[in-house]
């Protein structure tokens, strides 16, 4: 049985996930933007996983270039396709969103899971994310016995999630796309055009050397480096990327103009090299 686990991962949560996956299962792994500018996407393994972070979950939380790979996925008929979503509280919403879009490509997703992962905006202490490391661990052989005997219809925190959002769903909402409005400086409601604009709030301060590093991580090529500092283009994937791996600390994000978030988060165990998609 041929497995193929795709994914997009900004600071290596993911990335661990899909390759302990693909070990797991002698399957091939395929980094997603490595497949994104094609016009038409067709994975010939009979087993395909997507594994990827969920972003802004009260929306819908499914990364935009996630969005596009799915929706250019072709010939899905009768494959089995599994999801695993890496992140901080749920993926009610996104393990939704991803299924319809499988399903509007003539295929159907049979399991999806999540896997709960540092926050890569606020991290937790040391000891929370080793045992976070430690749970994945122990779950992979959960989802491998799973996705080897092919089965159908797991889809995690759904029912639980849904009954305690439904009070706060608006306001949480509201307020989730006031902070991507900050960020964009505009006032935008699509997240299709609000969420590439993002980048808008990141600068650098005197610390950057041009070393080059933001534009090799970002995956989608959203960062040029031009009189020796980097630019953003404004398709931004709100990866975090390059404020993560910057090895200066040279890159900001901020709300206000005075108002700083310090964010300096990756997977332990992933490597920088790792996540230079490109040469």
């Amino acid at each position: 049985m041929s497995t193929t686990i795709c994914y997009f991962s900004g600071t290596g949560n993911s990335l661990i996930v899909a390759r302990d996956i693909a070990e797991k299962t002698n399957g091939t792994l395929v980094p997603i933007p490595s497949l994104i500018e094609k016009e038409r996407i067709v994975i010939e393994s009979e087993v395909i996983g997507i594994v990827f972070p969920v972003y802004h979950a009260i929306l819908d939380g499914l990364p935009l270039i996630i969005k596009r790979f799915v929706k250019k996925m072709d010939n899905l008929n009768s494959k089995y396709i599994f999801v695993v979503c890496t992140c901080q509280g749920f993926s009610r919403l996104t393990i939704n969103k991803v299924s319809e879009i499988i399903k509007s490509r003539g295929g159907q997703l049979s399991a999806g899971f999540t896997i709960p992962m540092p926050n890569n905006k606020k991290p937790p202490k040391i000891e929370r994310q080793q045992k976070l490391y430690n749970n994945w661990k122990n779950k992979l052989e959960i989802i491998y016995q799973y996705i080897n005997a092919r089965k159908k219809g797991r889809f995690e925190n759904t029912i639980f999630y849904n009954i305690l959002l439904a009070p706060f769903g608006s306001r949480l909402r509201n307020k989730t796309i006031n902070l991507l409005n900050n960020l964009a400086n505009t006032n935008d409601c699509q997240l299709e055009s609000l969420i590439p604009l993002t980048d808008r709030s990141f600068f650098v301060d005197e610390s950057c050397n041009g070393c080059g590093i933001c534009a090799k991580v970002c995956p989608v090529s959203d960062i040029k480096i031009i009189n020796n500092k980097p630019v953003w283009q404004n398709h931004c994937e709100s990866c975090l990327a390059c404020i993560n791996w910057c090895p200066n600390g040279a890159i900001k994000g901020s709300i206000k103009l005075n108002e700083k978030i310090p964010v300096r988060y990756h997977y332990p165990d992933v490597k920088l090299s790792d996540m230079f998609l490109r040469d």
